[in-house]
């Protein structure tokens, strides 16, 4: 993968500006709480062999590969524990990532059920979770999505005469592709069916759905076509027993975009930097509270490539990735929780089958903008092996994070 960083100087400038306009701070009245999740549900399969092949023929085998890693890391009944997570906590607001939806069109001459062959890959995360709640008797709705990486169009070359959007797929020897796989990736926010919340309307020079695309972006070769690993930010004003609060829902890029490139850190960096920028530009109304969630592939504890500022780093001193403010800083709930926890949340091996939990960086985290004056059962979710599903699955990669945060009368 090629880490690039299309983020201009004017950009920088332009946010900057904005943000220096619209800087003032406005601060909550009255006693209020606020119950919310980070969850990423980890999409299935390592995409690595897709963007690292050489050659179509290639190419081809790494996507029936990762077809068969989505198939076999079955989401259809991993989506059960998920959910029943998010029931069992019952919180306000829930920030997920990495929520696909996989697509298949079978154009097959010779082979009857294509798609059938991959079983449960082909599915939608988010249709999935919000049935699997409604299942449980847990009222919840998607009230916001950002569209992140999208394979959901027509690619050029010599199957485009067949006009089917997706990646063409050869299971035979034929030379004709059998089908087509579209692929979208998403940020979604759900909110309780008690809570009041309507997306934010960002001014960003990437929108995308309800949020925004990062200007700085990952971009790789997929078959001959430049592909744009996107990532995001949505966010939603919601209102809870009469107090507001802006509920912010991110997933920056990997921490090593191009492994032999120990620079390509400075792309998530830059991610953050720009989310800073577009919290700040567009501040939140009067009197609310601002929880920033996440997927962030940054650890407290993560060593900065120089001069960098990790994500981390600058999420917790309000600073740009070239250490100048740019923002308020920002509060890393975990560490105002009564307990003394590491709290690690990535990652589980890629077949979801490692016998215990093989954690060993915090990377989903829950941010405050205002440091909450209680921090109430904050937990890490899902990291013991009788979280495992019936086939002995972890429920993803990632762990799910949980906490009740609560802020007295200022």
């Amino acid at each position: 993968m090629k880490a690039t960083a299309r983020y201009t100087t004017v950009a920088l400038i332009l946010f900057a500006l904005v943000a220096i306009v619209n800087g003032n701070i406005a601060v909550a009245a009255g006693n209020s709480k606020v119950r919310v999740m980070t969850q990423n549900q980890s999409l299935g399969a390592d995409l690595t062999p897709i963007i690292a092949a050489g050659d179509p023929l290639e190419f081809n085998a790494a996507v029936i590969a990762a077809l068969g890693e989505v198939a076999a890391n079955n989401y259809h009944e991993r989506v059960q524990s998920l959910a029943a997570t998010i029931a069992e906590r019952s919180p306000h607001l829930v920030g997920l990532q990495e929520m696909f939806a996989f697509g298949c069109t079978p154009v097959s001459f010779t082979i009857p059920d294509p798609c059938g062959s991959f079983g449960p890959a082909f599915n939608d995360h988010a249709a999935a979770t919000v049935a699997a709640l409604q299942g449980m008797g847990a009222d919840y709705t998607a009230v916001a999505t950002v569209k992140n990486l999208s394979l959901d169009f027509v690619f050029p070359g010599p199957t485009s005469v067949f006009n089917v959007p997706g990646l063409p797929v050869f299971l035979d020897a034929d030379l004709l592709p059998d089908m087509f796989v579209t692929v979208v990736d998403r940020d979604v926010t759900l909110a309780r069916g008690d809570v009041a919340a309507t997306p934010v309307s960002f001014a960003c020079l990437k929108p995308s759905v309800d949020g925004c695309n990062y200007v700085s972006v990952a971009e790789t070769s997929v078959g001959g076509e430049t592909i744009f690993i996107e990532r995001g930010f949505v966010a939603v004003d919601a209102m809870i027993k009469g107090d507001a609060f802006r509920f912010v829902n991110t997933h920056l890029e990997v921490r090593f975009p191009d492994p032999s490139d120990p620079l390509s850190m400075g792309l998530q960096a830059l991610q953050s930097t720009e989310l800073l920028m577009a919290l700040t530009a567009n501040p939140e109304p009067a009197g609310s509270r601002v929880v920033l969630v996440g997927d962030f592939n940054s650890d407290p504890g993560d060593v900065p490539p120089a001069p960098f500022l990790t994500p981390y780093m600058q999420i917790v001193s309000g600073k740009a990735i070239d250490n100048t403010p740019i923002s308020m800083p920002y509060s890393d709930t975990w560490l105002l929780r009564p307990q003394d926890e590491p709290g690690l949340t990535c990652c589980e091996d890629g077949g979801l089958l490692n016998a215990t939990s093989e954690h060993t960086r915090r990377v989903d985290i829950i941010f405050s903008k205002a440091a909450p004056d209680k921090v109430n059962a904050s937990r890490v979710l899902n990291t013991s092996a009788d979280d495992k599903t019936p086939s002995g699955l972890w429920p993803s990669d990632h762990a799910t994070v949980d906490a009740m945060l609560k802020f007295l009368d200022r």
